[in-house]
């Protein structure tokens, strides 16, 4: 397995190759609050910790994530996109291609053995993580997590739309045919969630990611029956929504969970206007508020339930599709101010004055919670670029194309 340093995969560089530069001729600020160096620091950040094969660790100083998970991988894609280090995002994509290769025979009989009916054991289905080499992990770890495959799918979609090119690559084909028909037949199943908590319910962020992969899928393939099973997917989240009146947790838990931001920025199942929506952004905000920053959702323990940089850049991301550009601004003026002298961007802040009994349990447990997460880092990138290129009228950077079926796009599968 790769070797892993504090400072990333191999050898420290202080600074990464860039093959073309995103802040070629900005000097000091991208815009109003927007620092320059803290971007460009969190660009080469995620670099730094992507091995040569394309992986990235979650975490160079946490010892529990010196994996590379497909969830937070696609997010660190996507802001490599985002900060035109296309060539770095393909190599992340082309990473999970052989990883999905190595593991296609595993794949097959999953969807074989669901589609005859037999009952399948959660630790033998597809991981959710792999080593830095692409090998799988045999553990305990709760590995039925079928949000990451709908994430990589999005990413992948997002990366080839970004850099103009029609259609799947060859080399890719057969991994998108066949994470497609995995979310395909997966998308209603219960599993663990983004959190890696609770295998026997149906999550909300969950169906997000489905949704988001199967529509991708579905437009790069040309095919139909993955727009029917994303459709089935939309319409099992609307149908909670009308019910409580918010996108909840699961449905096994109504309460709220920051994740369900992700329904809207950078999936849209629904829109940012939908009011099940506005009222589960208002909850977010009230219920899960810490000191500026945004926590997982009530109950949470981990860690003594800090304030997340990756939630809080996505709480700022959904403002920016809705116009509150000050909303924005203070989500990353937040993350601004958590960055350490070295650079790092921990996974989550404030829970040991918040929760002190829970966060020294988790410590005891596993050591202090992760300084430099590669995810968070992602999130203040993909912030920080929608805020530079805001004009009031974009989509916060997400390119939402017509899936191409008029039917589907007439039942709204294309938005």
């Amino acid at each position: 397995m790769t070797k892993v340093s504090r400072y990333g995969i191999g050898p420290r560089r202080d600074k990464a190759p860039r093959k073309k530069d995103f802040f070629q001729g900005i000097e000091n600020e991208l815009s109003e609050g927007i620092e320059l160096s803290s971007v460009r620091n969190s660009v080469d950040s995620i670099l730094r910790l992507q091995s040569d094969n394309g992986a990235f660790i979650a975490s160079p100083d946490f010892a529990e994530y010196h994996y590379s998970w497909l969830r937070d991988g696609s997010f660190c894609a996507y802001a490599l996109d985002r900060a035109d280090e296309h060539e770095a995002s393909r190599r992340f994509h082309s990473w999970v291609n052989a990883a999905v290769g190595g593991i296609s025979g595993i794949i097959d009989d999953v969807i074989g053995r669901h589609e005859r009916g037999e009952k399948l054991d959660p630790s033998h289905m597809p991981p959710a993580r792999f080593g830095l080499d692409g090998s799988t992990v045999t553990d305990e770890w709760p590995n039925f997590q079928i949000d990451g495959y709908g994430t990589w799918l999005w990413s992948l979609g997002q990366h080839l739309l970004i850099t103009g090119q029609d259609g799947v690559p060859a080399e890719f084909l057969a991994s998108v045919e066949r994470v497609g028909r995995y979310l395909a037949s997966f998308a209603l199943s219960p599993c663990y969630d983004v959190w890696e908590e609770s295998g026997s319910a149906l999550h909300t962020s969950t169906l997000a990611c489905v949704y988001g992969g199967l529509t991708t899928a579905a437009r790069l393939l040309n095919d139909v029956q993955l727009l029917e099973r994303a459709l089935a997917v939309k319409e099992r989240v609307r149908a909670s929504a009308a019910q409580l009146g918010i996108y909840a947790k699961s449905n096994e838990n109504a309460d709220v969970d920051a994740s369900a931001l992700w329904l809207s920025t950078p999936f849209r199942v629904v829109e940012p206007t939908d009011r099940s929506y506005v009222r589960t952004v208002a909850s977010i905000e009230e219920q899960l508020s810490l000191v500026g920053g945004i926590r997982r959702y009530p109950t949470d323990i981990y860690y003594g339930s800090g304030a997340w940089p990756v939630l809080t850049a996505s709480l700022g991301w959904h403002y920016l599709t809705v116009g509150d550009l000050e909303g924005a601004r203070r989500c990353h003026e937040w993350i601004s101010e958590r960055f350490d002298e070295e650079g790092r961007l921990g996974e989550q802040f404030g829970g040991e004055l918040r929760d002190a009994p829970h966060f020294r349990e988790w410590v005891d447990r596993w050591g202090p919670p992760a300084r430099d997460l590669t995810w968070s880092h992602a999130m203040y990138v993909v912030l920080s670029i929608a805020l530079e290129s805001f004009d009031g009228s974009d989509e916060g950077g997400v390119i939402f194309p017509l899936i191409g079926d008029s039917d589907a796009d007439a039942r709204g599968l294309g938005a």
